[in-house]
């Protein structure tokens, strides 16, 4: 593909994107507007089995639950810059307007306490907010750190005011010059928040980050992970008691789960300040997005802390779509979806 054809490609995308803006619109095609693909909410075969009377009063309402998703919803300058790889997609389903529409039709059916993102451009997170609170009547506010270097898009935590309390956030940069495989300007974002419904004070740390991209670089993503746990590890831990607070980890790893960022981030220890990550169960033969083949390396994980005060209890988790109904559905973004990856999703109870 010459370096000219892209640069018209790119040209005709913002024309269409003004067009759209001053009030034209493309005629989509009439098909049913399912951007789900049946997926749904289940709890997994491996938490049934663990059932206990916590997670069964969890379940049925008396302990206070949250829904939390997880997004990698593809900046447009990103899209912008690599082109070349959504050439096969209708044009104007590339625009920043047909795109936010699409997402913010998803998020607000998922209708999610703490909506974790990546890729979220820097200044297109208000418009998203004021959108998602003007549609969904929650009061809705966000932390946002965006990437090192010259990227506009960093990772964002909004959540639902009216149920949390914000205590503290930490931005945690992935470049240390120091450290040869700290050299990228991927980020983390940490924040500790206290629930305001809960009859006892209950508190969760909920973190997400985007990882280097790569294929090859996975011993830069190792060193990504390994800087990550320590900064949780600091984040969570009480200095005083040596209680954790509980963790809720979520992003895009660009890591399969049988990788070693993955098994790192899996990694088990029994001193006190040990989080122990668990990584919830997507689905069988699942998807989250495509990378010369449909992969998964978006995740969800939470917390197991030996030291803990308290639990997260998975209540249910939003499964995946599978391989092959991705692959009938098409390459996405589409006509229903408007990012190159699907969410994910859980209900958590702290018990």
């Amino acid at each position: 593909m010459s370096k000219s054809l892209l640069r018209s490609l790119k040209t005709r995308i913002q024309n269409t994107q003004r067009g759209l803006s001053i009030g034209q619109r493309r005629i989509a095609p009439k098909m049913e507007p399912r951007y789900d693909y049946n997926r749904k909410w289940t709890m997994p075969a491996a938490v049934k089995l663990k059932a206990t009377t916590e997670n069964q009063a969890a379940a049925s309402g008396t302990t206070t639950t949250f829904k939390l998703i997880s997004y990698n919803i593809l900046a447009q300058d990103l899209l912008m810059e690599h082109m070349h790889l959504y050439l096969d997609r209708p044009q104007e389903l590339l625009t920043w307007h047909s795109r936010l529409q699409k997402l913010q039709r998803e998020i607000i059916k998922l209708d999610a306490d703490i909506l974790c993102l990546q890729e979220m451009q820097h200044n297109h997170l208000p418009l998203l907010v004021q959108r998602l609170t003007a549609s969904s009547g929650k009061r809705l506010e966000y932390v946002f750190k965006k990437k090192t270097g010259k990227r506009t898009d960093g990772c964002a935590i909004i959540y639902d005011s009216y149920k949390f309390k914000l205590l503290h956030q930490r931005a945690v940069e992935l470049y240390d010059a120091s450290v040869p495989l700290l050299d990228r300007d991927n980020v983390a974002l940490l924040a500790k928040f206290r629930l305001k419904q809960s009859e006892e004070p209950k508190e969760v740390i909920v973190a997400t980050t985007h990882l280097l991209f790569n294929p090859r670089r996975s011993d830069v993503r190792c060193a990504q992970v390994t800087k990550l746990l320590n900064e949780l590890r600091h984040f969570a831990t009480n200095s005083t008691t040596d209680k954790t607070t509980p963790v809720i980890l979520t992003g895009d790893f660009n890591s399969e789960i049988e990788s070693s960022p993955m098994y790192l981030a899996q990694a088990q220890g029994t001193e006190p300040s040990a989080l122990n990550f668990k990584i919830l169960d997507p689905g069988d033969f699942t998807a989250s997005t495509f990378q010369d083949a449909w992969i998964t390396v978006d995740y969800i994980m939470h917390s197991d802390a030996p030291q803990a005060k308290h639990k997260l209890q998975v209540i249910s988790v939003y499964l995946l779509p599978k391989i092959g109904t991705c692959a009938n559905a098409g390459n996405i973004p589409n006509y229903y979806l408007g990012s190159d990856h699907y969410s994910l999703g859980a209900v958590f109870a702290i018990v």
